[in-house]
């Protein structure tokens, strides 16, 4: 079974059941589809099933790392992941500003220039230099 390629550091601060879910889907398919089925509780099946919105090759995986955590009916209550994919997401942004431009990192995050300079700020106690020292 192949699956996607996702940052062993990520996987390693993400509790279970969201740790699963984007070691099976990857981190931005993982985002997509708990954004629809995060916070409820959802019946994985079997087989392929129109109703998850998953190709077959997810199901499988998703199965797959979820299996300890369903119960007898194969039910599990899936996270809302917004906070801690925000987390993640900032991380990255903080990580690679001195790789990428604000404008770049607004146009890959859909975030505005100054929501990336906040996230940026937050790295340097939460407050930015105003004078550069």
């Amino acid at each position: 079974m192949e699956f996607p390629d996702v940052d062993p550091a990520l996987l390693a601060t993400l509790p279970p059941v969201l740790r699963a879910v984007v070691k099976a889907l990857g981190f931005s398919r993982a985002q997509e589809w708990l954004r629809d089925y995060g916070g409820v509780n959802v019946h994985i099946p079997l087989k392929k099933s129109r109703a998850l919105g998953l190709q077959e090759d997810e199901l499988v995986r998703l199965r797959h790392v979820l299996q300890p955590h369903l119960d007898s009916n194969n039910r599990i209550w899936l996270p809302k992941p917004d906070k801690l994919l925000a987390m993640h997401r900032n991380a990255a942004i903080i990580g690679n500003a001195h790789k990428e431009s604000i404008a770049r990192q607004a146009k890959r995050y859909n975030l505005s220039s100054r929501q990336i300079t906040n996230i940026r700020g937050k790295d340097n106690g939460g407050q930015l230099d105003l004078f550069g020292e």
